[in-house]
């Protein structure tokens, strides 16, 4: 499978084995672990639970032989961690926080069944709460579509859309179209609950841009004339929250990682002698390029252009500076851990930046393409310098850019 980082990190008490072609590979967020004889030292493919040898995969291919056990003691810090989070996000109204801590652990359940056969039982009652939810978020797209006040042939054609992505999430449901698009997803020969997980959200993420582009445009004006309502502090850092803990629980934190193996998984280094220079010039080269692209909207595309300032000129007018600040942060290091530093490695700066754009509906259709461009930007300082320099770069150029925006 194509990756893009650094050699995996060896397990507490093992001396590094020497690390070459394919094993040089980064541990991946998701897969099975072949088991090791006791008083071994692993072999250098059990380090990558996402990538083992061909010749460790049963004869039909899915998945891997069971391997060492999630020790129920590892997984208790997760149940007080999902439990202290996800109640004080529903005590504070927190609806976006309560989603992503319930995502955390529907990928702690998967992590710990792709180790622990145990546990598998326990995942498969959750493992259809993804493509059911996301089946019915299609069909409440879809009503508000087919009630709104697009024209008739785009309100049926898009409401139509809605639907079948509905019928798609349900599909991705089902255990061998799970594995097809896993390994299809994520380019490996090998699939897991953790990898079907990750690829029925990934599909959900893509899928749902277009109907939900739509209808948002008929709650957009409200949006903008008080931003401040629906962007609160709160909201910015308990959203801030949700993320970090669905990016540790997506690339196995105390389930299969330790916290040094997870921060290096997820990118997460100290800065390096240089990093002020790389973080200069990718603020400078986003802040160039949009400006740009920018430019060229204004002359081609004179009406998405004041719908695209129209909201960056919102934020700036109603929202206090210690809110941008906090607003930058909150997208810069939330996005960033969770696409760049948990998803990027497995699924591609393509991919991932694809997913990325998704996101944000909230912008015209040429938003949404210099969006992805810059996703790739990114995503190539992610594999250049690691995401706390991308997290950096995304949320200084973010905080830049609601600050100096103007009106249309």
């Amino acid at each position: 499978m194509h990756d893009e980082n650094q050699a995996p990190s060896t397990p507490e008490g093992a001396a590094p084995p020497p690390v070459s072609g394919p094993a040089a590979r980064e541990p991946a967020a998701d897969a099975t672990v072949a088991p090791v004889a006791a008083g071994t030292a692993p072999p250098e493919w059990a380090l990558l639970p996402d990538a083992p040898d061909a010749a460790a995969l049963p004869p039909d291919g899915h998945g891997a032989p069971p391997g060492p056990p999630a020790h129920r003691a590892r997984l208790l810090p997760w149940l007080w961690i999902l439990a202290t989070a996800g109640a004080g996000a529903l005590f504070f109204g927190q609806a976006e926080t309560a989603l992503l801590v319930a995502v955390a652990g529907l990928f702690v359940s998967a992590q710990a069944a792709d180790l622990d056969e145990r546990w598998a039982g326990l995942h498969r009652l959750l493992a259809w709460v993804v493509p059911a939810g996301a089946a019915l978020v299609f069909v409440a797209l879809a009503q508000v579509l087919l009630t709104g006040d697009l024209a008739a042939p785009l309100r049926l054609g898009i409401g139509a859309l809605a639907f079948l992505g509905a019928a798609v999430s349900l599909l991705a449901g089902v255990p061998p179209v799970a594995d097809r698009l896993a390994r299809l997803c994520f380019r490996t020969p090998a699939s897991g609950h953790t990898l079907r997980l990750a690829a029925q959200l990934v599909l959900a993420g893509l899928l749902l841009c277009v109907p939900a582009w739509f209808a948002l445009r008929q709650s957009l004006d409200a949006i903008l004339e008080r931003p401040d309502a629906f962007i609160t502090p709160g909201g910015l850092g308990g959203g801030l929250l949700g993320y970090v803990v669905l990016a540790f629980a997506a690339v196995g934190f105390l389930v299969r990682r330790s916290w040094p193996e997870a921060l290096e998984r997820l990118g997460l280094r100290r800065f390096a002698r240089g990093n002020l220079i790389v973080i200069a010039a990718g603020v400078a080269a986003l802040w160039l390029f949009n400006g740009a692209t920018e430019g060229l909207q204004k002359v081609l595309f004179p009406v998405l252009w004041q719908a695209d300032q129209a909201f960056t000129s919102a934020l700036a007018e109603h929202l206090s500076m210690p809110q941008l600040v906090l607003l930058g942060l909150s997208a810069g290091i939330g996005e960033e851990i969770t696409i760049r530093g948990a998803l990027q490695p497995r699924l591609g700066i393509v991919l991932s930046s694809l997913l990325f754009a998704a996101l944000h509906v909230q912008y015209s259709w040429y938003g949404l393409v210099v969006i992805f461009a810059l996703g790739l930007l990114l995503g190539a300082i992610r594999r250049r310098a690691g995401t706390t320099v991308a997290m950096t770069v995304h949320a200084l150029y973010d905080i830049l850019a609601v600050v100096t925006a103007t009106g249309p």
